[in-house]
């Protein structure tokens, strides 16, 4: 829904599964990758993103959340670290027709290796799923062109150039880059840094996620809409698969914001998407700025194991709105509902890159380090400065700007003392 707020960004992951393809090309031939490695990387690079459903990353969260576990055991067992949409990716592999016509199965067998644990020489995945991946090469240029920012903008000619196939006595074939390109990949980083934290971390981008988000999850626990927990409660089989493929951003928004669904949370939550009718945030606050007794559960109010404390400090946050006197809209029932709490965490650059582009090779003549050592700019920026923090978002109406500093100013410490409570209280 970025689209909300950089009007141009419109563009598909079919556009950007394309541009993954280019880049992957350019990489195969800096790389002198043999004909038949280079056929296996570029098709992964095609079907790379397959798996993902209406809204991709946004709605992976119920796919993880809904998914029947076990029915899925056998596939998650051990040391299986894939997560759902991943295994959607192998099973469309393997199930659809034209893909099997079109790829042998010991290929399609490569494919499904080398987007998971990797297959061959350990440049090959380094190329589809890593650091400097094409997919990250991709996305970063390709969202901030049509995003219409500059800040994701990096020089993608001198860091090919600047890449290096190395051979490791031990590991194989490591992806390296020369010392010349530290200033390319130091931008690389900056780039994916800065959009991240303007574009991607952009409020009212966080909002329409989480939106959609609670849709889906009230759609399945509360509304009971059959069509909905059919689509995100996978369970492995062909059937699944068979709808999955059928679904898209637009079909989801017009099937359950359909007045016939009207009485229901989901319906309510998608029609406010659709005609940008949405929730508003009325608090923001570092974490660390919050009472101390609260700082820790805060924190994390938004991972799975909390969804029970998250539930009831939203119960508590909309009677604290609404003793306030400010009255929260919501058509399908219980207002608390709507009512979202979000934490999130602005890490510096350095602490974002460090598991990421970190370790990541540099050869300067007969030595070899990491590029964290090889960074004097990295090297200095603190690696400990990350920025947690929590916001409110809920069904309420202002006319303008004025009226909204009104309302989170009188909102300002009843919430604080909300939390300064559920705090104590846990």
């Amino acid at each position: 829904m970025a689209n909300m707020v950089y009007p141009g960004a419109l563009h598909t992951r079919f556009d950007h599964t394309l541009g993954v393809f280019h880049v992957t090309s350019l990489l195969c031939d800096v790389f002198k990758f043999s004909s038949d490695d280079t056929r296996l990387v570029k098709l992964s690079a095609l079907v790379h993103d397959l798996g993902h459903g209406p809204f991709s990353h946004v709605s992976e969260g119920a796919l993880e959340l809904f998914a029947d576990r076990d029915k899925l055991k056998e596939r998650l067992k051990g040391d299986n670290s894939a997560k759902i949409h991943e295994l959607l990716t192998q099973d469309l592999l393997f199930s659809d027709d034209d893909l099997r016509h079109r790829i042998d199965g010991s290929t399609l067998k490569k494919i499904v290796s080398l987007l998971s644990h990797g297959y061959g020489e350990p440049i090959l995945r380094s190329v589809v799923s890593g650091p400097l991946d094409a997919d990250k090469q991709d996305y970063l240029l390709r969202d901030t062109y049509f995003c219409g920012v500059k800040y994701g903008i990096f020089d993608l000619q001198q860091l090919h150039r600047e890449l290096r196939a190395e051979e490791d006595p031990t590991q194989g074939k490591q992806l390296m880059i020369s010392a010349d390109g530290v200033h390319a990949l130091e931008q690389f980083v900056l780039a994916k840094y800065y959009l991240t934290a303007q574009v991607y971390s952009h409020r009212v981008r966080l909002i329409t996620d989480h939106m959609i988000v609670r849709a889906i999850q009230l759609g399945i626990e509360d509304d009971q809409i059959e069509e909905l927990t059919t689509l995100y409660r996978y369970d492995g089989s062909d059937s699944f698969v068979e709808n999955y493929m059928q679904w898209d951003d637009a079909r989801f928004m017009l099937a359950f914001g359909d007045i016939k669904l009207k009485g229901k949370y989901c319906q309510e939550l998608v029609s406010r998407l659709r005609s940008r009718k949405l929730v508003k945030q009325l608090f923001e606050y570092p974490v660390l700025q919050l009472p101390e007794q609260c700082q820790e559960m805060i924190r994390d109010i938004t991972k799975p194991k909390n969804r029970e404390q998250r539930r009831k400090l939203e119960q508590e946050l909309a009677e604290t709105i609404q003793a306030a006197g400010i009255k929260l809209r919501c058509e399908s029932g219980d207002p608390s509902n709507l009512v979202i709490v979000n934490a999130y965490t602005q890490k510096s650059v350095r602490a974002q890159s460090r598991n990421d582009e970190g370790p990541i090779l540099v050869r300067k003549d007969a030595n070899v380090t990491t590029f964290e050592e090889a960074s004097d700019l990295f090297r200095s920026i603190d690696e400990k400065m990350v920025r947690p923090h929590f916001a409110l978002y809920a069904p309420v109406d202002y006319g303008n700007q004025a009226e909204r500093r009104t309302m989170e100013t009188k909102l300002h410490k009843p919430i604080l003392k909300c939390l300064e409570g559920f705090g104590n209280a846990r």
